[in-house]
């Protein structure tokens, strides 16, 4: 094996990893947040959890499950979309009267959840699937 290709080989299992390791801090975050709003406490660490989860957490769920986006910028697209995604469902859910913003959390952080385990089963099981 040339040392290009272990270079790339290396690089590929790095990034894996590091974007493994993004989508499992993204569902901690994201189950964290939800036991506090679940469990009605308030603070300054849910405000923070808060702010994170906005900026990134749904995003990244759409992200990690679209590897051609990831490619652009994992961490720009995912701050987009995520910013993107709630200010959709928030402009919907008042246009269609149902406003319920505890319940629009919870569904968006269980969906977000889903599609962060999703990614990393997927990811896990090309990993093993590939060559050697």
């Amino acid at each position: 094996m040339s040392s290009a290709n272990f270079g790339s080989a290396a690089g590929a299992a790095a990034t894996r990893q590091r974007a493994e390791v993004i989508d499992l801090v993204s569902a901690l975050i994201a189950m964290v947040l939800l036991v506090l709003v679940l469990l009605d406490r308030v603070g300054a660490a849910r405000e923070l959890l808060t702010v994170v989860f906005a900026f990134f957490v749904p995003g990244r769920a759409i992200v990690s499950n679209w590897p051609r986006m990831a490619e652009w910028s994992d961490i720009g697209m995912s701050i987009v979309l995520s910013l993107g995604v709630l200010i959709l469902l928030a402009t919907v859910s008042l246009w269609a009267r149902f406003w319920n913003p505890l319940a629009l959390f919870g569904v968006v952080a269980a969906v977000s959840i889903v599609g962060l385990g999703i990614a990393v089963v997927g990811r896990r099981r090309a990993q093993a699937s590939a060559p050697d």
